[in-house]
């Protein structure tokens, strides 16, 4: 039988995958929404450049930091904050139930929230 729960936590980690991140880049590129793609493109080339130094972090956490705070923003709508506020926190709490390393969690989301800082400045540059 199936663990329903390992199931729905993977499926929450997933969304930090790279498939789910370009799609939603590609998504902002159809409606030509340059101000909300320069970011997640900065921030993904930050994480690929932190990823050749730095192997022990979580880089679904990291990607899902990303495009928590960038589509907030971009939304700029309560209840979209709220769900996806709660959508990051339960991949969070996934990673822990899926006993991942405690560290790797840590420094997932310590480099989320550089790669966020570091897009959220150097995007408005490139515009």
């Amino acid at each position: 039988m199936v663990n329903w729960k390992k199931e729905v936590a993977r499926d929450l980690i997933a969304l930090g995958s790279i498939p789910f991140y370009f799609l939603v880049i590609a998504r902002s590129l159809v409606g030509k929404y340059f101000l909300f793609t320069y970011p997640l493109i900065i921030g993904l080339l930050f994480l690929f450049l932190i990823s050749l130094f730095f192997k022990k972090f979580n880089p679904y956490l990291s990607r899902v930091f990303v495009l928590i705070v960038f589509t907030i923003l971009f939304y700029n709508d309560m209840i979209y904050s709220i769900f996806a506020i709660i959508a990051g926190v339960l991949l969070l709490v996934s990673l822990f139930y899926l006993k991942k390393p405690k560290k790797d969690i840590g420094f997932g989301l310590v480099f989320g929230i550089i790669a966020s800082l570091i897009a959220y400045y150097v995007a408005p540059l490139i515009h």
